[in-house]
């Protein structure tokens, strides 16, 4: 189990090679004909192998197929590599290992007018699922309307846990047990039980309240007659694809065109996260030097929450604490989590079909990446990085988030990003193609005022970002809040950016409260149906060399509650949209100016 490794500067080292496979068993050698049946077998063996013998790599090669996991693979900073030292858990070559959180459902029954299937731990208050997903897609639960929203008719009297609805838009529902209401505020969204539904009033009564404590999130808070849909109510089962989960454990599904009863399976998920990486909270044992290379983890269950979501911003939430004076803020799970680690690597992988965050780099983690991957069909955000604190014992520093393609995240929670980038310092997102969100592409900074925190030197370069904000409203393809000293918005293609569905603005870039001292350089912007970029109580902020294409009778920039003085504008193009010809996404970074701006 020795070999020789050749890092990118040429040296040879000595490694030595374990394998895991499907067909294997954590009682073998751990060799290519008797390989591992778990990554976790071939972890405590890893350990023992690289503390003794620490001037060798360790490379664990995951042979192809589908491992089901009930659990996260943990590591610890027992599984550290030694300093100039790595161990990798890879893909072997030109096989797919696909890790899975979800469990199948089989033993489907036809009925007249659907599918359908009774599961036992839903029936017995084991097991709860709120996603599903067949032949690699997200299904949607049975939802009033199917396309769009309803409006509301008028909030009830505190604006809150009532509401009175249009005639014809709510169902009689007979089981309310599971059915909830998806509520939009401008850039966050609400999700809460239905308590009760008065027909001759057409009056719906929620079993929590809507939003999160801050006034404007009430039910009116940000216009008169707000969006929102009906989700799982057996009365709306009507469309092929959509499915409806009741209290007694049974599944029904609308089938679509084609699909086979005798051959179909569905996968709804389990474990909240598949592979958890954790040091010391405070870093003073990390863990360092771990690779995943080229795995796929699919299938982690979304957070749940009992007393309703109340979305605050990029799924951050507010936690329904009966006895609290202050309310609590919450994050959602991530599928994949990096906490305060150290020189740790996913790159070339895919995090796909989760119900709540893909990946998360948390605590003091510094010099990680995530790079070259798919991060797609994602309930909550697809990238999250650093803390929401200032506490300089938390402070992410020199991560990077490159060359990947994240799209389809915010697919539950629409509020969350592409990549969120908290109190950090020396993150770098750059390369990436993020698309199709239902609210900004990239969030960098978590401070609502001018005040100087840690949020430094972060980069936002030649990314690639467009189809943002498709469902909701105060946001952009580049959103930043705070002061940021050393922070750059470089070399970026954006666009489509529609009009704001809700009261605010949407944006290419929205520069929000307290958003100082960044450099806003070199990027283009076009079709937007607003103004390429919005200020918001933001000051000394240099823009310069940037191409923003003007949609009609829209200026270049927006000012809200903002001094245009404090601002420095150098050398910035404004051609209008009819008649100026957009770049190919690979024409980011050096060049695109002097190309768009004759």
């Amino acid at each position: 189990m020795s070999a020789m490794a050749q890092p990118a500067g040429g040296e040879q080292r000595p490694v030595t090679e374990y394998y895991v496979a499907v067909d294997g068993s954590d009682a073998n050698a751990g060799n290519k004909d008797k390989p591992f049946a778990t990554v976790r077998g071939a972890r405590d063996v890893a350990r023992a192998s690289s503390a003794a013998n620490a001037g060798r790599d360790v490379v664990v090669y995951i042979r192809g197929g589908t491992y089901t996991l009930d659990r996260p693979i943990e590591f610890s900073p027992d599984d550290s590599a030694p300093e100039g030292r790595t161990i990798t858990y890879v893909a072997f070559p030109g096989e797919t290992p696909f890790f899975s959180g979800g469990r199948a459902i089989r033993g489907w029954k036809k009925t007249p007018t659907h599918w359908e299937v009774e599961i036992a731990d839903v029936r017995d208050g084991k097991w709860r699922f709120d996603q599903l997903f067949v032949a690699g897609e997200r299904r949607p639960r049975a939802r009033g309307p199917n396309v769009g929203y309803h409006r509301v008719a008028a909030a009830g009297p505190d604006n809150r846990t009532s509401f009175q609805f249009e005639p014809g838009d709510v169902p009689r529902i007979a089981d309310l047990g599971g059915a909830e209401i998806l509520f939009l505020h401008d850039w966050s969204v609400s999700r809460v039980s239905i308590k009760s539904v008065d027909h001759k009033r057409n009056v719906l009564t929620l079993a929590h309240p809507i939003g999160a404590g801050a006034d404007f999130f009430r039910i009116t808070g940000f216009e008169p007659h707000p969006r929102y849909r009906i989700e799982n109510a057996i009365e709306l089962l009507d469309a092929p694809g959509e499915w409806h989960l009741d209290s007694r454990g049974v599944l029904r599904y609308m089938p679509l065109p084609g699909e086979n009863i005798e051959t179909f399976e569905a996968i709804a998920p389990a474990a909240e996260s598949l592979l958890v990486v954790r040091g010391d909270a405070r870093g003073s044992k990390p863990v360092q030097n771990l690779r995943f290379v080229g795995l796929t983890f699919a299938h982690a269950a979304a957070t749940q929450f009992p007393g309703g979501y109340a979305g605050v911003q990029a799924g951050f939430h507010e936690v329904r604490q009966p006895s609290a004076d202050v309310p609590k803020r919450g994050r959602m799970s991530a599928a994949v989590v990096f906490d305060s680690t150290v020189n740790c690597r996913f790159e070339h992988g895919r995090i796909v079909h989760v119900g709540a965050s893909a990946i998360a780099i948390e605590g003091p983690s510094q010099g990680n990446a995530v790079v070259g991957n798919e991060i797609a069909d994602v309930g909550g955000n697809g990238v999250m990085v650093g803390e929401p604190s200032s506490d300089p014992a938390l402070i992410a520093k020199g991560n990077e988030v490159s060359n990947n393609r994240i799209h389809h995240c915010g697919a539950t929670f629409h509020g969350c990003v592409g990549v969120w980038v908290g109190i950090t310092d020396s993150t770098i997102v750059s390369h990436n193609e993020i698309r199709d969100l239902p609210y900004s592409g990239v969030s960098v900074g978590w401070v609502w005022n001018p005040t100087p925190s840690p949020c430094r030197a972060n980069r936002i370069e030649f990314n690639h970002i467009h189809h943002v904000m498709q469902i909701l409203s105060d946001g952009g393809g580049i959103y930043t809040l705070g002061r940021q000293e050393g922070s750059v918005l470089r070399g970026n293609l954006i666009h489509d950016v529609p009009l704001n569905a809700g009261r605010a603005e949407s944006n290419g870039m929205f520069i929000d409260e307290g958003s100082s001292e960044i450099a806003i350089e070199r990027n283009v912007i076009y079709a937007t149906d607003r103004s390429p970029i919005r200020f918001h109580r933001a000051q000394r902020n240099s823009i310069r060399d940037n191409v923003l294409v003007l949609p009609k009778d829209m200026p270049a920039f927006r000012y809200n509650n903002t001094d245009e003085s404090t601002m420095t504008f150098e050398r910035n193009a404004t051609p209008a949209a009819d008649s100026w010809n957009p770049p190919q996404p690979a024409e980011i970074g050096a060049g695109i100016l002097e190309t768009n701006r004759k």
